[in-house]
């Protein structure tokens, strides 16, 4: 327990030309007379164009014309080490010199300081996200990339900070829209370093580890003490999440890198916490082992100390004492933890004093006391669970299980066992809801941007049309003298507005169909499946009868794990092509999420659901999927129900409760060993009666009897 508990966290005038020349060969031709007339016309055209071209050109943006250098230097000079300026009174005079005629980068920078400081360092996390909504807003109005980028980036940072990830993740999509026209370092490393610390706590490693990279490739030519701090940190945030994968070797080797640097450099205060980093490592890797773990914890604490950082002092002691505990030496573990206590408790850092007095306790029941040992530790769990801290209280009751063991008092380790038993499913619901809450929170802001693209591309179509006709009058004014060479001159114009046209709606029409696929595996995604099942329930009368399958490919963190991300991808695409050639003409295939599939089967009059299931499960798992000559052996859980209940209708149960439904079913296979699906038949109580109660509790309704399930074991068993 212990180590881990504290670690936390002029080419328009081109097609002119051409047609210039042709039509004075014509004109040559046949009227020499009009030759110098068509030219002189043709020049004015091509001014007038000219002129109406400009102001285009005119409004692109000049980063000169965007900052304010003396204001930005300040800025620059006040920064330090931490997201916004810690001189208040320096911070205010500046603030008191940014107005709404401040270049609008220079001004959403101040004023984003001003939102990260009420949300960090004042808590007024109200204030914080009126404050950033309005920087969006001016950034915005002013269609300056690196604005509206680094406006993002503090509503996300204050978002996260709020407690609202959900929203601070979709706000990610928004930002995504705009980093790629973003050049200046400064912003680059703040907007990516924000979205991967969020991504980071989401657990999306992969995205968030793409922006951790983007950041650190943004400062990587500069060698000033701020990007030297920026890279420290980088760098240590890379190494915790390469510890959360369990690469420790490759997170041992950035540690040392970054440690090297900043004693070779001078940039010291972030050697505590890539010490303690390291500490942790050495310990997980077995050529290092608990001993150096203890050398390099002594060596947190003098650096600690030397810059004045309790919390590290208190970290490296307590991990410290855990390595004692671990090697069985309890009087040293109890000498240095005790002086842990004192630091938890003169500094009053309750968490941390909670987390220090229970290895005490721990050691306690290690040797013998075990009434003193066990009453601790039972009077830390209590605070810990009042305290809303899921996680530490499970780590803590795995521990009082053990405790109870060590003192023969069987009967209270059992009752301990199956309350962590409960707990630890519920942590999984909890966290399973919020995965799919946040998954659905991006797809919908990912769903937000496609439709502003397409708004955007139609609002590009009706600017060229309105262009064009501008164009053709220009042209029938400037060349009225001739009517042949008018007419001339507007068929050619018309031409080339037709052309553009269709190239354009062609444009459209392929980016509305790509929105309803899912680029990895070109099967239908949630969109499509919505509007799939919206024209179902509108059509269904009382003799529709369909199905749904919810499919989750079992053990696919360990293939990405095992294998590497491009091998799940190829048993995604593999999988999604088994499925397609599985499925009947009229049935849907969805990539729902992840390694999540969805069959919809509108029509199952006739057809044998368990069967088409078994067959489901044998198509995952009859046959490995290959990837770089190695096999690699795939299985499935799935849930079955149909749609609608039998008994029910899709008013008592609609289509997104069956597929909660559904979820559940597929949980239950999870918690029974994977590979097998369950189908609920019906439900035996009045649907309007008990629905509110399943969908409450799923255990208990299946407890009662409730719920019609039947078991469909996979026919193919998996070696992995």
């Amino acid at each position: 327990m212990s180590a881990q508990l504290l670690m936390q966290r002029a080419w328009a005038m081109l097609p002119l030309i051409w047609m210039g020349r042709s039509l004075n060969r014509f004109s040559l031709s046949l009227f020499p007379r009009l030759h110098q007339r068509f030219m002189l016309g043709l020049m004015l055209c091509c001014v007038s164009l000219t002129t109406a071209i400009a102001p285009v050109y005119a409004n692109s943006d000049k980063p000169s014309d965007k900052r304010d250098p003396a204001i930005e230097a300040q800025l620059d000079s006040m920064l330090g080490a931490g997201m916004y300026p810690q001189s208040r009174d320096e911070f205010e005079q500046i603030l008191a010199m940014i107005s709404d005629t401040t270049p609008v980068a220079t001004y959403v920078r101040a004023w984003g300081y001003r939102a990260l400081e009420l949300v960090h360092a004042e808590r007024d996390h109200d204030a914080a996200i009126e404050l950033a909504d309005r920087l969006i807003e001016r950034a915005l109005a002013s269609n300056y990339p690196t604005a509206i980028s680094e406006a993002y980036a503090v509503r996300i940072e204050v978002l996260a900070e709020s407690n609202q990830r959900q929203q601070a993740i979709a706000t990610i999509v928004d930002l995504d829209q705009w980093l790629p026209s973003v050049t200046d370092e400064r912003v680059l490393f703040f907007t990516h370093n924000v979205a991967a610390r969020v991504l980071h706590q989401a657990q999306h490693f992969e995205d968030a580890l793409g922006h951790y990279l983007a950041a650190q490739e943004a400062i990587a030519l500069n060698d000033g003490a701020q990007s030297l701090r920026r890279r420290q940190f980088l760098n240590l945030h890379i190494a915790r999440l390469q510890t959360e994968l369990e690469h420790f070797e490759s997170a041992m080797e950035l540690v040392e890198a970054t440690l090297e640097e900043a004693k070779r450099q001078n940039v010291h205060h972030r050697i505590p916490e890539l010490l303690l980093l390291k500490g942790y490592l050495q310990g997980n890797i077995p050529e290092h082992g608990p001993r150096e773990s203890l050398i390099t914890y002594a060596e947190t604490i003098e650096w600690a100390e030397r810059l004045d950082d309790t919390r590290r002092v208190l970290a490296a002691r307590n991990n410290m004492g855990s390595v004692y505990i671990q090697l069985g030496e309890y009087d040293h573990a109890r000498d240095v933890l005790l002086k842990a206590l004192t630091i938890a408790e003169t500094q009053n850092y309750e968490t941390e004093r909670q987390f220090v007095a229970f290895n005490l306790a721990d050691i306690d029941v290690k040797q013998g006391n075990y009434e003193q040992g066990i009453s601790q530790m039972r009077e830390i769990i209590a605070l810990t669970e009042s305290a809303g801290r899921q996680r530490d209280y499970a780590e803590m009751m795995s521990y009082l299980a053990i405790a109870y063991g060590s003192a023969e008092r069987y009967q209270e380790q059992a009752e301990t066992l199956d309350e962590l038993l409960q707990l630890r499913q519920r942590i999984f619901r909890a966290e399973r809801d919020e995965a799919l809450s946040e998954l659905q929170a991006r797809f919908e802001a990912q769903e937000k941007a496609q439709q502003i693209t397409l708004l955007q591309q139609e609002n590009i179509v009706q600017a060229q049309q309105i262009a064009n006709t501008s164009l053709q009058r220009r042209i029938v004014f400037l060349f009225a003298l001739s009517v042949i060479l008018a007419a001339l001159v507007l068929f050619f114009a018309y031409r080339s507005a037709q052309r553009t046209n269709k190239v354009l709606n062609e444009t459209n029409e392929s980016l509305k169909e790509q929105n309803l696929r899912d680029p990895l595996t070109q099967l239908a995604n949630r969109r499509a499946l919505q509007r799939t099942l919206d024209t179902f329930t509108a059509k269904a009368d009382s003799e529709s009868r369909g199905a749904m399958i919810l499919i989750d490919i079992d053990h696919f963190k360990t293939i990405n794990d095992n294998f590497g991300h491009t091998a799940g991808d190829e048993v995604l695409i593999t999988i999604a092509q088994r499925l397609k050639q599985f499925i009947h003409s009229n049935d849907l295939v969805v990539r729902w999420g992840g390694e999540e599939f969805v069959i919809f089967m509108p029509d199952i009059r006739g057809r044998d659901v368990v069967e088409i299931t078994r067959e489901l499960l044998r198509l995952f798992a009859a046959q490995p999927v290959t990837f770089e000559q190695q096999n690699i052996p795939v299985s499935a859980t799935a849930g079955v129900i149909d749609l609608p209940l039998q008994g029910s209708t899709l008013d008592d149960c609609n289509w997104e409760e069956c597929l909660r439904l559904a979820d559940s079913l597929l949980y239950l296979g999870k918690l029974h060993g994977r590979n097998q699906a369950h189908y609920l038949h019906g439900i035996t109580q009045p649907i309007d009666v008990v629905k509110e109660q399943i969908f409450r509790d799923f255990d208990h309704a299946n407890s009662q009897g409730w719920l019609q399930i039947e078991s469909i074991p996979s026919p193919v068993s998996v070696q992995r």
